[in-house]
């Protein structure tokens, strides 16, 4: 998901070998049997995928039928950087040291760190918001297993955890990740009310030279006041990768 990684890169990288988590650099718990994990350590191992890779990627987000906004990822080993242009505009995330970090630079300006307020605004007019790019519920304490479910045929935690700071739209975030590669599947995040507001949902994967990459993404908004319908989705598709 980086997001994405989802939501916010959505990486499915990870290896775990004989139920073990391993890795070339690997995280503090590498070599911890997977169903030994805590909530935070299998966060953890999501946040990890974003290092591996230092890989551009073309991309584009597609909402309803016309709208078609193109795109650039970057995949570095201390970012996760989202290029477009008309305008120009750059949303980065910091993923160095296990800490959130959220920039913005639009018209060729510096980098500045996103204000919180825009945390729930969207990007270029489809269903994703800076909260989605960044993927900012991942670095959020106390999180907790609430349920080993399959999805896709795939075993997963489902990994709640509380917004901390109020800001932003989502106060609970429920996140599916796969056991088998440390990738995020699903997400659904819910209002102070407890209702879903947003689903992210992995469609479908691809290998791109050595590495296999979520390629497309559902981000469904899911409106309370409709009785719960969808009310619009937009899809990320990951296209080429940039030699």
């Amino acid at each position: 998901m980086r997001f994405f990684a989802l939501l916010s890169a959505a990486v499915l990288s990870i290896s775990v070998s004989n139920g073990h988590a391993q890795e070339g650099t690997q995280p503090s718990f590498a070599g911890k049997p997977i169903d030994q994990l805590s909530a935070d350590e299998v966060l953890k191992l999501v946040r990890y995928s974003y290092t591996l890779y230092d890989r551009d990627f073309t991309g584009v987000l597609r909402t309803g039928i016309v709208k078609k906004v193109p795109f650039l990822m970057s995949l570095k080993p201390d970012s996760i950087r989202f290029i477009f242009d008309s305008p120009d505009q750059v949303i980065l995330m910091d993923t160095r040291n296990d800490k959130f970090g959220l920039y913005e630079g639009v018209g060729g300006d510096d980098l500045k760190a996103v204000n919180p307020s825009k945390y729930d605004d969207v990007v270029r007019g489809t269903d994703i918001t800076y909260d989605d790019l960044s993927m900012r519920f991942l670095y959020w304490p106390n999180a907790k297993i609430v349920q080993h479910d399959k999805f896709k045929a795939r075993n997963c935690w489902v990994v709640r955890v509380l917004n901390p700071d109020g800001k932003g739209a989502y106060a609970t975030v429920d996140v599916w990740i796969d056991k088998g590669s440390g990738g995020m599947l699903k997400m659904t995040g819910y209002n102070n009310q407890g209702r879903p507001i947003r689903r992210f949902e992995v469609l479908h994967g691809k290998k791109f030279g050595d590495i296999w990459m979520v390629d497309e993404m559902r981000i469904e908004t899911i409106s309370p006041a409709a009785g719960g319908r969808v009310t619009s989705s937009t899809r990320m598709q990951i296209k080429s990768s940039v030699d």
